[in-house]
């Protein structure tokens, strides 16, 4: 039975733009197409068993052309596979969704579209302007600023012209042709003109000037495609920073090294207007009771307080009493610690011959003379490689967030994936943390002494609140149990 492809519009830039309906499709896809201009944190929503496909565009680089795009979904459709074609923006509006329509309908391919909130209208409203407005502008066109063939734009300029306001999809590098005919057609020179670039992103840029002079402030301020020019007098209703840009972490986006506290660090940087991304990201997968006697082993070893909880499930699976277990319980992290404490339990760590079973990711006992049994295996989700992808494309990544010791090796582990990561600031929460990823050569700095920098002032005072609301203190660098 052939599958169906749903071409589904992402939006621009904020993920929180995409519809209930798109993220849905999203969640459920056996394979998604995505493009460049599509937010990579959406991928994160997919199933682990997802295979994603990126079919980005630059200006001089095709990664695929679009003839092979329609091949591809095709041949993942007739498999029977619920195929996202994830595009950014509205796909209907410059996404070329009627050309893959069209082919679709031709091998008799099952479809959907689903609309998303197009960079027209949304990267003006990230700046602060509508762009309809009822005293300066009462209608409203998008028009392309990209020219397809050697002769340049072919428009209705003199539609456009007698038009209140028109939004020019990626017109950077044609902004002197777009200037001169608007003029020629009837258009002010002294018109105002908002250029907005990467629209509702943690990169967004915004630059105001007249008609006449926009092409040449452009260049000097290094303006580039992705942008919006938007062209009429509701531009007048910029005021400078917008509610988006004032956000107190505007502009950042940093990799958070995965580890007990990273989730709550992510949701408080996503509240405060950052744009973090967590590596690696991690789906557990937890085995069946091990088919030996829970009696005889000699240790169980925790990684985290999760690990603790699959140990309990263990024993009310084989209607153990924790009163008969004879082991040694070993937390291995102080989430792990805090969770036994919990249950009344204090972690015993004494060196153990014998049996052993681990409880975590690291998969492998220190000493030889051990029987091993692993019972919970952390698996990495596939779109964890995004946080690289976007590296490669764009370069939007401003420093990296180490929380604790425990997470180097991921901090060595991504720096080696991209060799430019080596040179991102490194903020650390922890001071063990902090001498550990200076001495491999890394640019380290303690979050709580950061004073002239807005993420490490902010940083500094999430700590302080973290701390009186969690389960850890943080005396001397170190994350204490309480």
């Amino acid at each position: 039975m052939s599958g169906t492809v749903y071409l589904v519009g992402a939006g621009p830039g904020d993920r929180g733009l995409m519809s209930a309906k798109g993220l849905k499709l999203l969640r459920e896809a056996d394979v998604v197409l995505y493009d460049r201009l599509v937010n990579p944190l959406l991928l994160e929503d997919t199933k682990r068993s997802a295979e994603l496909q990126y079919v980005g565009k630059l200006p001089d680089r095709h990664v695929l052309r679009q003839e092979v795009i329609h091949d591809e979904l095709v041949r993942h459709a007739v498999q029977g596979k619920k195929v996202v074609r994830l595009k950014g923006g509205d796909p209907s509006v410059f996404g070329r969704v009627g050309e893959e329509a069209s082919f679709l309908e031709e091998y008799g391919v099952a479809y959907e579209i689903i609309p998303g909130i197009t960079a027209g209208i949304a990267a003006p409203a990230y700046a602060g302007v509508p762009v309809t407005h009822r005293m300066l502008g009462t209608s409203f066109a998008v028009a392309t600023g990209h020219s397809q063939g050697p002769n340049g734009l072919k428009l209705d300029w003199q539609a456009l012209a007698h038009i209140d306001t028109v939004a020019f999809y990626m017109g950077v590098k044609n902004l002197p042709t777009i200037a001169e005919n608007l003029i020629k057609h009837g258009r002010s020179k002294s018109e105002p003109v908002l250029l907005i670039q990467w629209g509702a992103t943690n990169k967004q840029r915004t630059l105001r000037a007249e008609l006449g002079t926009i092409a040449s402030k452009a260049t000097e301020a290094g303006f580039t495609n992705p942008a919006i020019t938007l062209v009429g007098q509701v531009a007048l209703l910029y005021k400078g920073k917008s509610w988006f840009e004032k956000r107190p972490l505007f502009g950042r986006s940093p990799i958070v090294l995965n580890d007990e506290h990273s989730n709550s660090l992510i949701n408080a940087l996503q509240e405060d207007g950052a744009e973090p991304f967590l590596y690696p990201r991690f789906v557990n997968e937890e085995t069946e009771v091990p088919e030996i006697n829970l009696l005889e082993v000699d240790e169980f070893a925790f990684y985290e307080s999760a690990d603790v909880d699959v140990f309990f499930r263990w024993l009310q699976k084989k209607t153990v009493d924790i009163r008969n277990i004879k082991a040694a319980l070993c937390a291995k992290t102080k989430s792990a610690e805090n969770a036994l404490r919990k249950r009344g339990i204090r972690s015993n760590e004494k060196a153990l011959t014998g049996l052993r079973i681990w409880l975590g990711p690291e998969g492998k006992p220190m000493e030889l003379d051990y029987q091993f049994v692993p019972t919970r295996i952390l698996k990495r989700k596939q779109s964890s490689e995004v946080v690289f992808d976007r590296v490669k494309e764009e370069e939007s990544i401003t420093e990296m967030i180490l929380p604790t010791a425990e997470a180097v090796a991921f901090l060595v582990e991504a720096s080696q994936k991209d060799k430019r990561l080596k040179q991102l600031p490194v903020l650390c929460l922890d001071e063990e943390a902090f001498s550990l990823a200076k001495s491999l050569g890394y640019d380290t700095r303690m979050a709580k002494d950061v004073f002239e920098d807005r993420l490490g002032i902010w940083m500094k005072d999430w700590l302080n609140r973290w701390v009186e609301t969690s389960e850890c203190n943080f005396v001397r660098g170190t994350w204490q149990p309480n």
